[in-house]
């Protein structure tokens, strides 16, 4: 007959496999929020100052995302 004890380190383990999803979730968070500030931002200016970064307005998005996610 066979048995199995849960030790600490199982705990520990998914304890520590909690933080790490709770850590990405934030990190997540922080990349959208700085995301929708610089979408924000860029839509404020008006068309000649986004003419002279060399943007349009439907570029925005796209440059956004680059800045943030570097893609």
């Amino acid at each position: 007959m066979a048995f199995t004890t849960l030790s600490a380190p199982a705990s520990a383990g998914l304890f520590t496999r909690f933080l790490s999803v709770a850590a990405g979730l934030y990190q997540n968070w922080q990349l959208r929020r700085e995301y929708r500030q610089t979408v924000h931002a860029l839509r404020a200016l008006s068309a000649r100052d986004l003419a002279d970064i060399g943007l349009s307005r439907c570029a925005i998005p796209g440059a956004a995302r680059e800045h943030v996610y570097g893609k």
